[in-house]
């Protein structure tokens, strides 16, 4: 690993460059950078497990001090966005914000790796952003419980956001973006175990070698896409139905959600243990947070989710 002062755009960044990585960094933020270099083998390695594919690509990371720093090294990102991640220039873009910690920032990190990643594992050729966005989370580990209880008010209410709608982007309201995330991220998971490991990677095989998505899945699955959305739902119900049966509608509600938390804290215990377990395996170690926080250089507020173009803003 090396540091190198340099210039760009008329300001000095410091370059830290490890295998497959570069990145570039404000002074000030150098904590950050660390956390980025820490992060990355492990997060690379389990996402090219879950994608079944090997990048040689190397991938640029800028961290950004402030929001008109963020905005001059990429242009067109929403005045809401904290990262972005431009996959046809294997980039992303960070932004440090007033409460984000390196270990929240390194979530952000992990997600937005997760699409640079898939990117090229498809060559480029677009998934819908559902799956995008549902394997970023998924491989990312990031776990949100409003998520999990986007989930629950599925299975009480029996609705769900048909997936068509957000073919192409996320929805601009919160409360629906949560309900996106969550549907994406579980709908993904339910492709992964319903397709299994060797029609998984025939999907993202097909889809990389130009295959329309919708077409590749219908030919491995057998159904439409409309009736995959029903056996997910169908799915989650009967996941869960033993709730109404045993308790009754009335408290139904409550013990969904109780439910839920309980998947939520099992699903993140596990997760970290998988972590550990790449840590030891690829020996390294996370960045541990400087015990002077006022090193780190902050700004701005985050916003909800949306997209532009060929980038993913979040």
């Amino acid at each position: 690993m090396k540091w190198l002062i340099i210039l760009a755009l008329g300001a000095a960044w410091i370059e830290m460059n490890a295998p497959g990585l570069e990145i570039k960094y404000r002074p000030g933020l150098e904590g950050y950078a660390k956390m980025v270099s820490s992060e990355f083998p492990a997060t690379k390695k389990l996402t090219e497990q879950n994608l079944a594919f090997q990048s040689g690509a190397t991938v640029n990371v800028f961290i950004t001090k402030s929001e008109d720093d963020f905005k001059q090294v990429q242009n067109g990102a929403p005045e809401w966005a904290s990262a972005t991640a431009d996959p046809g220039r294997n980039a992303i873009y960070l932004k440090p914000l007033r409460d984000m910690s390196p270990n929240s920032l390194a979530e952000t990190f992990r997600h937005e790796l997760a699409h640079i990643l898939l990117n090229r594992r498809l060559n480029g050729n677009r998934a819908p952003r559902w799956f995008d966005e549902g394997m970023a989370v998924l491989t990312s580990g990031e776990l949100s419980f409003s998520r999990y209880q986007a989930l629950a008010q599925i299975v009480w209410s029996g609705r769900f956001m048909p997936f068509e709608q957000f073919d192409f982007g996320f929805p601009s309201n919160s409360a629906d973006a949560q309900l996106a995330y969550a549907q994406s991220e579980s709908f993904v998971s339910y492709l992964m175990d319903t397709l299994g490991p060797d029609d998984f990677k025939k999907l993202l095989d097909k889809a990389a070698g130009g295959e329309d998505f919708y077409e590749a899945l219908h030919d491995l699955t057998g159904v439409p896409f409309t009736q995959l959305e029903a056996n997910w739902v169908n799915q989650i119900h009967r996941k869960y139905n033993i709730v109404s049966i045993v308790f009754g509608s009335t408290s139904l509600w409550f013990l969904v959600t109780l439910l839920f938390l309980f998947a939520y804290l099992t699903r993140k215990r596990r997760l970290r243990e998988h972590a550990q377990r790449l840590e030891l395996e690829s020996g390294y170690f996370p960045y541990q947070e400087p015990e002077n926080p006022d090193e780190l250089e902050d700004e701005e507020e985050e916003g909800s989710n949306d997209e532009g173009g060929g980038k993913t803003w979040h």
